[in-house]
């Protein structure tokens, strides 16, 4: 069985399994096998800190919720996600409206 892993954050991240080189770019889905989720991020797995060292995002046992911050930012799904699923929507959404004043400058009505 395969998963999804999408990465979400800013820095990209190339890492191999089982013979394969994986870019992690941000926003692009990566099919990985469910076995390369649970060894290169802990999918399924209660305790990630051996993932968090071997990347080098923690040194210390006291910064575990900072690395996990790290790793919660690969987003990892069993159905491809959607094309530009990471955008927020638009729907219902209104612009402030932008009127001139006499001199020519737009300026911003409060809402």
């Amino acid at each position: 069985m395969s998963v999804f892993v999408t990465n979400r954050g800013d820095t990209p991240l190339t890492i191999g399994y089982d013979g394969v080189l994986y870019d992690f770019k941000k926003n692009v889905p990566v099919e990985l096998p469910e076995a390369g989720a649970v060894r290169l991020f802990g999918y399924g797995q209660e305790d990630k800190e051996q993932i968090l060292v071997r990347y080098g995002w923690i040194t210390l046992h006291s910064e575990l919720e900072q690395g996990l911050n790290i790793l919660s930012q690969f987003e990892i799904t069993t159905e491809k996600p959607a094309k530009d699923s990471s955008l927020p929507s638009a729907v219902g959404v209104v612009p402030l409206h932008v009127e001139k004043r006499a001199g020519g400058k737009p300026s911003q009505r409060a809402a």
